[in-house]
């Protein structure tokens, strides 16, 4: 299938709903450990939700499941880099996001094909910032994770997110690159009911906002489903709440085609997502 590349200019825009697909190359992913862990089955994969209609395909290496032991990041590029020049040469035209903390990963990542950094450690790693210096056309979302403080959460995440605009403005990084994510699942859950019921709150004026829910313990907390697998109605519902709010830019989800379809269906109901 021949596809002309797009020009992925301002990838990040507020109020243009994108869904971020997951695909963990790992043998360990809290919610679908092993299934995509070979180069054959994760390049098909990642095709379905291609079919599906995906914006952005988000590719880990390293489970960050709760208990989690963690692998090296030569072990994490030998898992993704295979799958991320795959899938490159299957499409120019495909987004693609590397999901990792590593400095060395997110490099050859970006140089292999990747388009977005996605830093669960909110490039804690301040070497993250050059290579957005070096490549351009890199965007990053940059993710709160562990609380630090025992201030109100909102007030923690208004001073990390300057903190972070601060670092991109000291090193002349456009803020249209970035995207913040408050990061569910890192939070108690008082807190996370909240960012979800108000995620306006846990926002930056002007910057886009990603929330990923799919199969996660609040999600399951909602349903009773203990299985994760089970959980993908749960995060569907969840994320069109989101996405209604006007507040969150894209959602990070295992359901590709559910999420596609149920924003789609919204839209043609008269819903302005």
């Amino acid at each position: 299938m021949k596809e002309s590349k797009k020009d992925h200019k301002n990838l990040f825009q507020k109020g243009n709903v994108q869904v971020m697909g997951v695909l963990n190359v790992t043998p360990d992913s809290f919610s679908d450990g092993g299934k995509y862990n070979t180069l054959e089955a994760a390049i098909y994969h990642a095709w379905q939700m291609i079919l599906a209609g995906v914006d952005i395909i988000d590719i880990g290496g390293q489970s960050t499941r709760p208990g989690y032991t963690e692998v090296s990041a030569r072990e994490e590029l030998n898992r993704v880099l295979p799958v991320i020049k795959a899938i490159r040469e299957m499409t120019p035209n495909i987004l693609i996001s590397i999901d990792t903390y590593f400095f060395e990963v997110a490099k050859k990542a970006v140089t292999a094909g990747a388009n977005i950094i996605n830093d669960i450690h909110g490039f804690s790693d301040v070497r993250m910032f050059e290579i957005l210096q070096e490549i351009p056309q890199t965007y990053a979302v940059i993710m709160h994770d562990h609380r630090k403080k025992t201030t109100p959460l909102e007030k923690e995440l208004r001073e990390f997110y300057k903190l972070k605009i601060a670092q991109c403005l000291k090193r002349e990084i456009s803020l249209s690159r970035i995207c913040f994510d408050p990061g569910v699942g890192w939070k108690n859950k008082e807190e996370t009911m909240d960012i979800l019921r108000y995620p306006g709150k846990y926002g930056y004026p002007s910057i886009p906002l990603l929330i990923g829910v799919s199969r996660k313990r609040i999600i399951g907390s909602l349903t009773k489903e203990e299985e994760t697998k089970d959980r993908d109605l749960g995060t569907i519902i969840t994320s069109l709440h989101l996405a209604n709010t006007g507040d969150v830019d894209i959602l990070r989800v295992h359901d590709v085609k559910g999420m596609k379809q149920a924003l789609d269906v919204w839209r043609q109901l008269g819903g302005e997502i």
